[in-house]
């Protein structure tokens, strides 16, 4: 029998919209085992919170690696029909804010080397990958009072968010083929706006899997930054807008709430197709539901981006412990978004 915290692994892999029946699936699933297993959140120094399951573990190198060549394959199909893939995996938290770790808590070599040995492992099978992992350690942002990550909450801020962007951007703009890509598409200008007063953020979601009588954290206060379309002239119809070829398919990361699709646009100078989706549904299940959408069958992006949560690449789609419905055989999931990707478009 498996133990709870597999089970748990999964279940709170980036903490999706199904939170409150989440906490009481795994309250049910952890007695069913009999073993009393340690919460998922946990208190940091200065206030930080994290998730215990960031952590990784070498048995995990068997599943990435699955990930990576479902991956490697979704993305000559996605080639072969004139759409370029970029994977921009979410860096840990527990490794870009480590030095807020508790003392008596440490990072093992897996941890700290997992993205750094699965962006190889991507470029060696030929997929197209950003480094956020190194962008985040070094951006002088990181120990800014507008830090990367929300310290109560797993989502990255929306300064956070804008460093993934300016990343992306500097890795298309890096390579000749998808620069040229990029600025064929139509130039949309966009300004931005931060509000002079801070207010409370709504990321708190490791708050909820703390353990009992842990200490009561004020809300963050946070800037809210918007991205705001420069329009001249009168408004075309909803119908006269052309479906933007540059799309973002992601995770909670990728959330309107997170700022970062309207951080891809301001950066970019171009609008895009976003989707995302929550941990109840994974990332998998995402791209899949993306490619069946009427903007995809419409038409399909020439630069297709798709953020995943670094932790996600250890439960490949036929990962057993996640909700039965969402759970795929790795060669049926590439069959059908491989059809998806094939079947005739409106253009």
């Amino acid at each position: 029998m498996h133990g709870a915290a597999d089970i748990m692994n999964m279940r709170f892999r980036h903490l999706g919209l199904a939170w409150v029946w989440q906490l009481a699936l795994l309250s049910v699933l952890a007695g069913s085992v009999g073993a009393a297993e340690p919460p998922a959140g946990f208190v940091g120094k200065n206030e930080w919170l994290f998730y215990r399951y960031e952590f990784a573990e070498p048995e995990h190198a068997t599943e990435i690696k699955k990930s990576v060549q479902l991956i490697r394959d979704f993305s000559k199909v996605l080639g072969e029909h004139g759409t370029q893939l970029v994977v921009a995996m979410v860096p840990l938290k527990i490794r870009v804010y480590a030095e807020h770790l508790p003392d008596d808590v440490k990072l093992n070599d897996t941890t700290l080397n997992q993205y750094a040995n699965t962006l190889d492992l991507f470029r060696s099978n030929g997929v197209f990958t950003v480094d956020l992992n190194t962008a985040f350690l070094n951006s002088p942002k990181r120990n800014s009072d507008t830090p990367l990550f929300f310290r109560l909450d797993t989502h990255w801020t929306p300064s956070g968010a804008m460093v993934a962007a300016e990343t992306i951007k500097a890795g298309l703009y890096a390579n000749p083929a998808t620069k040229a890509a990029a600025e064929a598409m139509p130039e949309v200008a966009y300004n931005i706006k931060v509000a002079p007063r801070k207010r409370a953020s709504r990321g708190r979601d490791l708050i909820t899997v703390l353990p009992p009588n842990s200490p009561v954290f004020a809300p963050e206060m946070v800037a809210q930054v918007n991205v705001i379309p420069v329009q001249a002239g009168t408004t075309p119809l909803v119908g006269d807008v052309p479906i933007p070829e540059f799309a973002v398919v992601g995770s909670s990361y990728s959330r309107d709430w997170t700022g970062f699709v309207d951080a891809m646009r301001y950066v970019f100078q171009r609008d895009m197709v976003s989707f995302a989706v929550g941990a109840d549904q994974g990332s998998w299940v995402g791209m899949e539901t993306y490619l069946r959408e009427d903007t995809y069958k419409q038409k399909h992006p020439k630069i297709l981006i798709w953020e995943m949560p670094e932790r996600d690449m250890r439960a490949p789609p036929d990962y057993k412990f996640r909700e039965s419905r969402y759970i795929s055989s790795n060669a049926a999931w590439l069959t059908r978004v491989s059809g998806l990707v094939k079947a005739e478009t409106g253009h």
